[in-house]
């Protein structure tokens, strides 16, 4: 059975509020800081399987990113263009972190300043989402607080372990 033309969602650009904006921006930070550190570690080659609170964080790191890929099918759902693109620069920044902690030389300073930024960034969204009663077709708003708590947690926990280390 096909589905009619009016019943097939169209892709749109939504009007973003600054609060939005500003998660982006330092998600987008964050993502560049990601991409460095995975693209360092490729040129040197230097590939080795963590151990240690090295490999915590890298399963930490791993779990988020899986997350990520699962936002994917979200936002071909929601067909909303800006929410589509950063949600795969999201995915590349999380997953060439994820791949620089599997080197000899690791990521460096660059993973304590990618997972602050992205805390940051999720502690933003929480203010938005509060401020903006922001909802996700039907997806209860606690439901919304509760995948960005477990972002930030995810994060704390990644530079709690770094501290340790």
């Amino acid at each position: 059975m096909k589905k009619s033309d009016s019943s097939v969602r169209r892709w749109y650009v939504a009007q973003w509020p600054p609060l939005a904006w500003l998660e982006t921006v330092i998600k987008l930070v964050a993502i560049g800081v990601g991409v460095a550190a995975f693209v360092g570690v490729l040129s040197k080659g230097d590939w080795a399987l963590p151990s240690g609170l090295r490999l915590a964080q890298a399963i930490v790191l791993a779990l988020l990113s899986l997350g990520l890929v699962t936002a994917i099918f979200d936002r071909l759902a929601e067909r909303e263009v800006v929410a589509m693109i950063f949600v795969i620069l999201n995915n590349l920044g999380h997953w060439g972190m994820v791949l620089a902690l599997a080197s000899e030389s690791g990521p460096g300073g660059a993973l304590v300043a990618f997972c602050a930024l992205m805390l940051a960034g999720d502690l933003v969204k929480l203010f938005f989402l509060k401020v903006h009663d922001f909802t996700v077709r039907e997806t209860p708003r606690s439901v919304l607080y509760g995948l960005t708590l477990s972002y930030v947690v995810g994060y704390a926990v990644v530079l709690i372990l770094e501290l340790l280390r």
